[in-house]
């Protein structure tokens, strides 16, 4: 008995010793400790680089979705995605026989009117008639006026006309189709009038103004292109300390799309 105490008092350190891990060298680092330092040098680029170069995309000021305005079946459609237009220009058509006929009957009950009330005025000028024959015949008059303009407003919502120059974005309707009221056919844009929207750090408030200059280098074209700061928000995100401005491009033809984006070239003051 006293001779297994022994024997399990000797083994008792080296099980202890062999539990522990091995002992690092003098030179090699702690694990925990060269991942931060690997985190922190990973934050330090983008800090370094973050002082002129943002993320930037370009998008249209000027874009709307075109509805139906009215149910019904388009008899012409003529546009196709990515088509350019001109202001004014149709976009689409109804087929508005039963409209086209309500505003033939409407003048036709006009001119009707504007007769019986031509001749109710000159009797009236020759004492041959009542006063209220006469007043009634300018009622009647004026309610057919109103016909006529009520039938024509219907009338005129069987054309789509664009309300300005620009490209075809989307199109979600075909031509011969039966659309209902509101649904949406064309989703154009003006491609002329492009601005440029990003994210910068708040701090460079103290010298970033409208009007600051800077270039603009598009992954799409490959190009870099002249801009200028045109507009700031009004609003810090003060959880990530930035604000969004906007720039603008003065010339880029018809290579620059909204849609398209890049990196914006700041240089900062020293």
């Amino acid at each position: 008995m006293k001779f297994s105490l022994l024997v399990l008092a000797a083994l008792l350190p080296a099980c202890a010793l062999a539990a522990e891990p091995p002992l690092r060298s003098a030179g090699a680092p702690v694990a925990k400790d060269a991942g931060k330092r690997d985190f922190v040098k990973e934050m330090d680029l983008p800090q370094a680089s973050a002082e002129r170069d943002v993320r930037v995309q370009i998008t249209a000021t000027t874009m709307t979705t075109i509805g139906a305005a009215m149910a019904g079946r388009l008899s012409q459609f003529p546009l196709k995605d990515g088509d350019r237009f001109r202001e004014g220009q149709l976009l689409a058509r109804f087929d508005c026989a039963v409209q086209d006929g309500a505003v033939a009957r409407a003048r036709a009950s006009y001119e009707k009117r504007r007769k019986i009330y031509d001749i109710q005025q000159k009797q009236r000028q020759l004492g041959s008639n009542s006063a209220l024959d006469f007043e009634v015949a300018g009622a009647e008059l004026r309610e057919a006026g109103a016909d006529v303009a009520a039938a024509q407003a219907m009338s005129s919502r069987c054309t789509l006309a664009a309300p300005f120059a620009g490209r075809v974005a989307a199109v979600t309707a075909r031509e011969h189709q039966y659309v209902a009221e509101g649904a949406p056919l064309l989703e154009i844009l003006s491609d002329r009038d492009l601005e440029l929207e990003m994210m910068v750090p708040s701090r460079w408030l103290g010298w970033l103004k409208v009007g600051t200059h800077f270039e603009v280098a598009v992954e799409e074209t490959g190009q870099t292109y002249a801009a200028s700061l045109i507009r700031v928000s009004g609003k810090v995100d003060a959880v990530s300390q930035s604000i969004k401005v906007y720039g603008r491009i003065p010339s880029g033809g018809d290579a620059l799309l909204p849609g398209m984006s890049g990196r914006a070239l700041f240089h900062p003051p020293s």
